[in-house]
């Protein structure tokens, strides 16, 4: 018998907020293909992992082929991957450093979306690309991990335009401060997080399970958003001092 459960394609999957997706995916009967630089397992039936540098064009077309070949078409792409910027001021930012940053964030999120629609022919898909809440708001030290969430923010809104005819819906989340690896090495390096805590109108940080959430019910639930990038931040956009 045909299996015809979604298959989605989940990069940065092995951590953080990643890893909650492909755990909640699984959990509502996706198949999940994770692409990943440190893949965490092998294939177990319905998660597959794939060793990819998605800022290698040749690496991201043959494991969409070899996804493919292993769980059937794919219907979902989630695009979680991504570095943490350097935290450091603007006129200490190591430009080779920068390039890489946006090559992974942003041009990395379009090579993997762009190769799974080239094969769809004709058939309907579901995006979610992972922006951050410092696409809106200008902050000290993060000239780098900032303006290339925004520029994943804007991604969203082009490709929804121009996907739409092909029945593919293109949507973001901005997670606020998530309690991710990341952020806590960023904790660790120095980092204080009390400020944007205290000024969250929830008051903490997310669980990289609640991102997850939101994405999975922009995933497959809302059949006529798109080109939304939605904030998943306890409501600190909201505040408007």
């Amino acid at each position: 018998m045909t299996d015809t459960r979604s298959h989605t394609i989940v990069t940065g999957g092995s951590s953080g907020i990643g890893a909650a997706v492909v755990a909640d995916l699984v959990a509502h009967g996706h198949r999940v293909t994770v692409f990943d630089l440190a893949p965490v397992g092998a294939a177990d039936g319905d998660v597959g992992y794939e060793r990819v540098d998605v800022t290698d064009e040749q690496q991201v077309v043959d494991a969409v082929s070899r996804a493919e070949a292993r769980a059937g078409r794919i219907t979902g792409v989630v695009a979680c991957h991504g570095i943490r910027g350097a935290y450091a001021p603007a006129l200490d930012i190591d430009l080779a450093a920068l390039r890489r940053l946006y090559d992974i964030h942003v041009v990395g999120a379009f090579a993997v979306c762009r190769e799974v629609v080239r094969r769809l022919e004709g058939e309907p898909a579901s995006i979610v690309l992972v922006s951050s809440t410092t696409a809106y708001r200008g902050w000290a030290n993060q000239i780098d991990y900032g303006p290339a969430k925004a520029a994943v923010r804007q991604l969203t809104e082009n490709l929804a335009i121009e996907w739409a005819p092909l029945g593919v819906r293109v949507n973001a989340v901005a997670p606020g401060h998530t309690l991710t690896p990341m952020v806590q090495d960023m904790i660790d390096r120095g980092y204080d997080a009390s400020a944007v805590t205290a000024r969250t109108p929830l008051g903490r940080m997310a669980r990289p399970d609640e991102t997850a959430g939101m994405i999975r019910m922009l995933l497959d639930e809302a059949s006529f958003v798109t080109g939304q990038c939605l904030a998943v931040d306890g409501g600190w956009t909201a505040v408007g001092k």
